[in-house]
Order: structure tokens, then sequence, then C-alpha cells
């Protein structure tokens, strides 16, 4: 088995880039394709081929996502890997290797100031392993029980006794709410599209020896306004809906939180940011806890990075920490200019990071 690599171009092998992907991610791909690898506001994304030199046959690919994000306080430019797909045959260390130093390329290029990869289980290390790499962070998911129903009848079955022992229990959950409201703080829904108020609360809260996505108006209207499946699903197919909730103080936009009602009962906080976050954050939470409880849901999920700041603020809001949902593994280049890039930086990432 000989491998080689050929960089795609995003027009003329896209039939060929979505018979793979479907073929490894199911038959939903045509809908998001342009959404997702040429009309993001970061610009068009970068994808390769690894094909075998006998028989020409395409194996393996990846893809490699620009993502705005800002760097030590300063905005800069990453890319994210996904669509990491190979044929079954050629599922081993070698093809996986190689397509993964591919994607530093555009970095060793000066295209980019770094990129990153968030393998979301041990296997998926085995590749940064070979590379001589380990994660910059670990991101946790974290759970807010709203209906204690399901956990119950895991444990003990569907007997009759369960429903009474769920609803005691659902008492105490309720009684565990954050309750403290920030004075003058008003909280809404927010429909409409995102606007240049956005742009300038990411901006003031760029911070120093931070590793964040940004907020602005461009790259929030790309993912929750522009997706041609923004109103029934998220990127990773599961169905439902996007809800968005913001925060003014004396009508200034201060924070807001981004949370998909999954058809199946759950929740997933995909983004909560803004100004003093352990006031304005828990606020949020508490009204998205309010919307998911009208809506019958068990429970709400968020993800978050062991030394972000967030993990305070989903702990007072009464979240518990779970498993490690990702790792993120970063490549900044090999000169000294890269290697001192991300040293000391405190990630910040969430679920807005991670997912594609």
């Amino acid at each position: 088995m000989t491998l080689a690599l050929r960089q795609l171009s995003m027009d003329d092998d896209r039939e060929e880039m979505l018979t793979l992907l479907r073929r490894n991610f199911g038959a939903r791909q045509d809908t998001r394709f342009e959404w997702r690898h040429t009309k993001h506001p970061a610009g068009r994304a970068w994808a390769w081929f690894a094909y075998d030199k006998t028989s020409l046959a395409t194996v393996a690919m990846t893809t490699l996502f620009p993502r705005n994000m800002y760097v030590d306080g300063k905005p800069g430019m990453a890319g994210q890997v996904g669509e990491f797909a190979v044929n079954p045959a050629y599922r081993c260390l070698g093809p996986a290797v190689m397509l993964q130093r591919a994607t530093f390329d555009p970095v060793d290029r000066g295209l980019l100031d770094f990129c990153y990869d968030c393998p979301p289980h041990d296997q998926g290390m085995s590749t940064f392993r070979r590379l001589g790499m380990s994660a910059n962070t670990e991101v946790f998911r974290y759970a807010y029980v709203l209906d204690s129903q399901e956990y119950f009848e895991k444990r003990l079955g569907k007997k009759a006794y369960v429903r009474p022992i769920s609803t005691a229990a659902n008492l105490l959950l309720r009684i565990r709410t954050p309750r403290k409201k920030s004075r003058g703080l008003v909280i809404s829904s927010f429909q409409r599209a995102f606007c240049e108020e956005f742009t300038e609360l990411d901006a003031s809260l760029a911070s120093p020896g931070v590793i964040r996505a940004s907020r602005s108006a461009p790259n929030l209207n790309w993912r929750y306004r522009e997706d041609p499946l923004a109103s029934v699903s998220l990127p990773t197919g599961s169905w439902g809906r996007y809800e968005v909730l913001v925060a003014r103080r004396a009508g200034e936009l201060v924070a807001f939180a981004v949370f998909f009602l999954h058809a199946d009962g759950i929740a997933s906080l995909v983004d909560l940011f803004g100004q003093d976050l352990g006031e304005t954050g828990i606020d949020l939470l508490d009204a998205a806890i309010h919307i998911c409880r009208r809506e019958g849901l068990s429970s709400l999920h968020a993800s978050c990075s062991a030394d972000s700041d967030l993990t305070t603020v989903l702990a007072s809001a009464g979240f518990r920490r779970r498993e490690c949902s990702s790792r993120v593994v970063a490549y900044a280049g090999t000169n000294e200019n890269g290697s001192q890039l991300l040293t000391g930086q405190k990630w910040e990432f969430g679920k807005v990071e991670v997912m594609l």
C-alpha cells in the first residue's frame, strides 16, 4: 500500500468529496457543503485526499476549516481539523499521520497562526502521540438535570414506584435553581440577525493570555443564521432548534447565551459569553433552564475547557462536571514565533470552539 496526498479544489473536487463524506458521515452532506467549505467569514477551507498510487483510488480525506480567533488579546486566524474520513481498509496510523501532517501546511506557510484538532477519545490521540504531540487542554461535559425520571428508570427499571421517587427528586432539583438576579439586567429572546453591537462586545472582551473564538457579528450570523439547516439541526446532525438569549443593562448588550433544544429531550449550551459572567452568566443560565423546563426537557448540557473561567460559572449555576468530551491539540509551527504563540495561554474553549 503506497499512498500519496493531493490538495483539493472546493469547486472541481466537490462531487468526489461529497461521495467520501456521504460514505463516512451519512447522506445529508450536500445542503451544508458551501456553507461549511466556502462561505465562512474567515475564508475558504483547505482539504486533502489520500489516494492509492497504484489504483489511484481515493481512500481518505481531511479538511481544515478557518476560524477567526483571539490569541493573547489580538485577532488571529486558526484552522480547525474536521471531516477526517478514512475508508475501512485503510484505517491505520499511516494514512492518519499523513493527513494530519497535511493540515500543518497552511500554518507552516504563514496562512494561519495555528491549527487545532479536537479528538473526542483517547484512541483519537494515537495519531498525535506518533507525531510527538500532546493535548493543550481538555474539554469536559457538564450536566444540569431537570427531570430525574430517566435517571431512575435506567437504574431501577420502569417500575410503578419510580415516578413518585423522580417527582420528589425533581422538587429538590428545582430548589437548587439559582434565583439571584443582577440589578438592572434585562434578559430577552433574540431572533434577529446579529449586528455591530455583538462585534463591539466581542472586541471589548479581548483578554491578554487567552485563546478563544471570535464572537463578531459575521461569525455569529454564519453559525446561527446563515446555516441552511440552523432552524432544524446542529452541524453534527442532532435535530432541534437554537435559542438565543441576550442580557442588557440600560439597553446596552452585556452578555448572551446560545443553546440548542434537541428533539430527544435534552438541551446543549453552545455559547455563553459577555461581561461579568459570574453574575450575568448565571442569570442567562437561569433563563435557559426555565425555557428547558417549559419545553419538558430532561437535562441541559454544557462544555468547558479545564482552565476556562466558565467552570466557576457552571458550578455556581448547579452544573456538575462529567467526562472529558474532547482534547484540544494545537500546532503553531516549528519556528520560535510559533512555539511561543501558544505558550502560557489559557484556553477559553466551550462547545462553540469545538463544534464544526
